[in-house]
């Protein structure tokens, strides 16, 4: 395994990109964003990392992103910086002795990130990225409708309001959605309303497109444990999950 540091992907905002190069080649490459609210959370957390290695170790490339936090961030720059880095991932990693297969994945606040490159694909289009190249979209715990620290930060609005606006990746699926594969992973105790904003997203992907490839794990445990708490043998539940999927 080879580990490449603070790889620079977005000149204008100097974000950076840990990636992560299994032995083999002809890999697939997964793009991760962390989670921490928009505001806290970084490439290089300890779980991140031993994900990140874990990935290698099954061998898949892996690229561990830091977006632009909030108080400095502003909408939607984040999600134009999440775009670039899933095009520096294309560019530079899959294709680069991978093959050239590219699935997007994210914790929390990371997944809100990856739903609204699913969903809403201006940003793809902004920067010249294909998505019909992302083969696999792994969710760990999104806010479907609008981030409550989005809200928060943008709007001036209690984080505790559920709201669908143009913050919510519920607000861009509608009958002409489409994307590869995708996992969504929430948890029994999850974060209030999670686990039904969760529910309601299957369900809108499925009332509007019943051959959708979309499916849905409720795990034990609190809002992300899968990929923040070690099993006792030292791996962590979201790792072995995401992986069975992305080789079924």
């Amino acid at each position: 395994m080879e580990v490449l540091r603070d790889e620079v992907y977005d000149e204008e905002s100097g974000c950076r990109a840990d990636v992560y190069l299994p032995e083999n080649f002809g890999y697939d490459t997964v793009v991760y964003f962390h989670g921490g609210g928009m505001e806290a959370g970084d490439k290089a957390d300890a779980n991140v990392c031993d994900i990140a290695e874990y990935f290698c170790e099954k061998g898949y490339a892996f690229v561990s992103v830091n977006y632009t936090l909030y108080p400095a961030a502003v909408f939607p720059g984040y999600l134009k910086e999440g775009a670039l880095a899933v095009r520096f991932a294309l560019n530079n990693v899959a294709g680069k002795g991978g093959s050239g297969r590219v699935a997007v994945s994210g914790q929390s606040a990371g997944a809100w990130i990856s739903l609204m490159l699913c969903f809403d694909r201006r940003y793809f289009d902004g920067c010249g990225v294909d998505g019909e190249k992302i083969f696999a979209w792994i969710i760990d715990s999104a806010q479907t409708t609008s981030h409550y620290n989005v809200m928060k930060y943008e709007k001036g609005l209690s984080p505790a309001l559920q709201r669908i606006d143009e913050l919510a990746p519920l607000y861009y699926v509608d009958e002409n959605t489409r994307f590869s594969r995708m996992l969504l992973i929430y948890y029994e105790k999850d974060m209030p309303c999670r686990l039904q904003q969760n529910e309601l997203l299957y369900a809108a992907i499925k009332n509007l497109n019943r051959d959708s490839d979309v499916e849905k794990i409720c795990l034990k445990g609190g809002h992300c444990r899968a990929s923040c708490v070690k099993e006792p043998d030292g791996t962590y539940e979201f790792a072995t999950v995401a992986l069975d999927f992305l080789e079924r």
